[in-house]
């Protein structure tokens, strides 16, 4: 039966009856307490209405939790967060005394499972394997992409507002990732227009899973790029260290850093213990402009446990001081990485990383 033939009181009666199924479903929804989500691999999980305890999984995940001041949410960690020299875990110590849900970085289904958690949520994770540990604990599973500060830059705003959605965080993870194209844009502000021999540079020391001497390179180094100044690794193709991690490390021959002679150098402060031992075993390092310049400093460690984006915008403002002092002679470096992390973190923690560290001091091979 055509619909333009049905009687206007059937008319009324149909829509009558929508409605009323419709109600029946929305109220059955509202029962449960329930509600529909679409996590970052587009999996449809059903979650509760009210989110009071959650459990943060796999790198950089916790961190995010703590951009957004959702710390209360936490009612379990991974282990070695009890241990982890890192801006997210000196901003909000407490952490460390929470039970944990696995030793190291394994997450346990029982442990999870005694924890309670409303949701688990997890960064570097596949669809299936969240669709598994779903299943082995009976606790929704939304799976975060983390992203990177390349290509993926999107996708880290994209992460913020989508955990600010499921936290009810939303007016911070707008601040937040305001805050940082701020941040980003003033970086490029201050360099894009310097074109006259511009100093050419390389970072060493990165890190990945452990210290690395001077020859661990990463060729998208984030704050070379944010100062668009010329990294001489950048022609390298990057090496995906591990299918799951975004740090594209890549490992270089001492004769290709002779050859490339940059005008600074970089190291990284994580690894300084190991190249200092490196820097008197190998003469070679003396020949190179930046240390016969005395135009070798360090900054501080970004990527235990993944990138920490906030280490990454307080390195660039150092870096940028001392490659482009005039464009940043309004710009105390110190401060800035006190307001960096104060904003990102709701609280300062460069003191914390300063003491740790001992970053941004001029490196010499005999010191």
């Amino acid at each position: 039966m055509k619909f333009s033939k049905i009687k206007p009181i059937q008319a009324i009666h149909f829509f009558l009856m929508i409605i009323f199924l419709w109600g029946c479903n929305q109220n059955q929804i509202d029962k449960r307490g329930e509600r529909e989500v679409i996590d970052m691999h587009g999996r449809t999980v059903m979650i509760p209405a009210k989110i009071t305890k959650i459990i943060a999984i796999n790198a950089g995940m916790l961190r995010l939790i703590c951009w957004l001041d959702a710390t209360e949410y936490i009612c379990a960690v991974e282990g070695n967060e009890k241990k982890r020299q890192v801006p997210y875990l000196y901003a909000y110590p407490e952490l460390r005394n929470l039970p944990i849900i696995g030793t190291r970085n394994s997450a346990e289904a029982e442990l999870l499972v005694a924890a309670s958690p409303d949701i688990i949520l997890s960064t570097y994770i596949t669809a299936s394997e969240a669709d598994v540990l779903q299943k082995k604990t009976g606790v929704p599973v939304l799976a975060v992409k983390y992203g990177n500060f390349d290509d993926g830059i999107d996708t880290v705003f994209s992460a913020l507002h989508f955990l600010g959605n499921i936290l009810n965080k939303n007016e911070r993870a707008d601040k937040l990732t305001k805050y940082i194209r701020e941040i980003i844009f003033d970086l490029d502000s201050r360099t894009s227009n310097i074109t006259q021999n511009p100093p050419s540079v390389y970072v060493g020391g990165i890190a990945y899973r452990g210290s690395h001497g001077i020859t661990s390179t990463e060729p998208r180094y984030p704050s070379f790029r944010f100062l668009n100044t010329p990294n001489v690794a950048g022609s390298l193709d990057p090496v995906m260290t591990s299918p799951k991690d975004m740090m594209l490390n890549a490992f270089i021959d001492k004769e290709q850093l002779i050859e490339w002679n940059p005008d600074f150098i970089f190291l990284d402060a994580g690894s300084l213990y190991a190249m200092k031992a490196q820097m008197l075993q190998e003469p070679w390092l003396e020949i190179l402009k930046a240390f016969e310049e005395q135009n070798v400093y360090s900054v501080l460690p970004y990527n235990w446990y993944t990138t920490n984006y906030s280490t990454i915008l307080v390195n660039s403002y150092f870096i940028g001081k001392i490659l482009y002092p005039e464009a940043f002679s309004d710009v105390n470096p110190e401060d800035k990485a006190h307001e960096i992390y104060g904003f990102i973190l709701g609280k300062s923690v460069y003191d914390q990383m300063q003491a740790r560290y001992k970053p941004f001091v001029n490196i010499s091979i005999n010191e």
